[in-house]
């Protein structure tokens, strides 16, 4: 591998989106905007994509290497630059002529990386959690932040020199941004979702404490889906969006199953974002990019206290300043669900403030160079 790290670089860019399971986020945003613009069209862009997720990646056409197959470590290897919203495995080496760029999946309100105090995730220690975290960190040539607070956190969780942080908004927040009602609207219709019920998106994170093994994490609904239903199945629908990281497959018993629906994890977070009217959420980043569409937020947090001292640990600066309802009932979600509160602008003014639709442009920009004679 350390001879491959020396081989002479080419104009290839490997874009990869949660361990290659999907086609979506800032990567999906970067190659799409450098797809179309004939100063970049020099570069070869090619997806890193897991085994058995290789349909969606057919489907729309693009170029694509099965992750950890030969051929992907040659391409990685002489590759210009890495495009990747998660971590690389452990052993691969970057080649010093490779430019890594980092573009993190979401602003933090859970503790991330060496600010975690104590590591309850299976398989692992503190001590080498932190070890092999910062294995990674230490290839960012350039990580993108969405707003101030998150590089601050960033600098010192991931440690990374400042000097590589570079913060623009997401680039895959721009379709919240710029987006149309009409595309809301076929949105619902490709779904096939009903038009006269208000949708809510349902997005946890997953648990530390809660796991098969590592890597694994487990599926749980924590309201009471039965009450729910009969307080709110004649005006809304919940659809459920599991973290990518959460394995297994929960089965919605069949008398709700009209009411509370899973969503396929291929498709773009965006789009349930943009058909949805409000979003419950409990720790997850989520919430900092739902905020742009200025729609209410609610958190269902039954485990605050213990999640906050025990399990992962919460920025505090945050938590005192959640842009929407926090409660730990089920009656309690039905009741913030029924009062529909927007965030302030406060948070979105503090938080939102590059997300004005052109933060693509400003990482290729910074971060890819252009063939100036095209």
């Amino acid at each position: 591998m350390k001879i491959m790290a020396r081989l002479s670089a080419k104009d290839v860019i490997i874009f990869e989106s949660f361990f290659g399971k999907q086609l979506s986020d800032s990567p999906k945003a970067l190659y799409d905007y450098m797809k179309n613009a004939k100063a970049y069209q020099h570069y070869r862009l090619i997806w890193s994509v897991k085994a058995s997720f290789e349909p969606v990646f057919v489907a729309s056409g693009c170029e694509f290497v099965r992750r950890g197959s030969f051929k992907w470590i040659m391409l990685m290897a002489r590759a210009r630059y890495w495009v990747n919203n998660t971590r690389q495995p452990d052993w691969l080496v970057k080649n010093s002529q490779t430019t890594y760029l980092q573009t993190w999946h979401g602003t933090p309100l859970k503790k991330l990386g060496t600010d975690i105090e104590e590591v309850t995730m299976p398989g692992t220690t503190t001590a080498n959690y932190r070890v092999n975290f910062t294995r990674d960190t230490k290839k960012w040539d350039v990580l993108l932040a969405q707003n101030d607070y998150a590089a601050n956190v960033f600098e010192r969780a991931f440690q990374v020199d400042s000097n590589r942080i570079i913060t623009t908004g997401y680039p895959r927040n721009d379709r919240l941004s710029n987006y149309k009602v009409a595309e809301v609207k076929a949105i619902k219709e490709r779904l096939k979702l009903p038009c006269n019920k208000k949708i809510i998106l349902y997005a946890p994170t997953w648990k530390d404490n809660q796991s098969y093994r590592r890597g694994k994490y487990k599926a749980f609904l924590e309201f009471d889906l039965k009450t729910m239903h009969a307080e709110l199945g004649k005006d809304y629908i919940v659809l459920i969006k599991w973290h990518y990281l959460i394995a297994d497959h929960l089965t919605i018993p069949a008398e709700y199953d009209q009411f509370a629906i899973k969503v396929p994890q291929t498709i773009d977070i965006n789009e349930y974002f943009l058909i949805s009217d409000i979003l419950i959420t409990d720790y997850s980043s989520v919430f900092f990019d739902y905020a742009i569409l200025k729609r209410p937020i609610i958190f269902f947090t039954p485990d605050w206290d213990a999640y906050q001292n025990e399990i992962r640990g919460i920025y505090p600066e945050i938590s005192a300043a959640l842009p929407g309802i926090m409660v730990q009932t089920t009656a309690d979600l039905i009741r913030a669900i029924r009062l529909e509160k927007e965030p302030s602008t406060a948070f979105y003014d503090r938080f939102c403030y590059l997300e004005d639709g052109l933060a693509t442009a400003r990482v290729v920009a910074s971060v890819f160079t252009k063939n100036d004679e095209l």
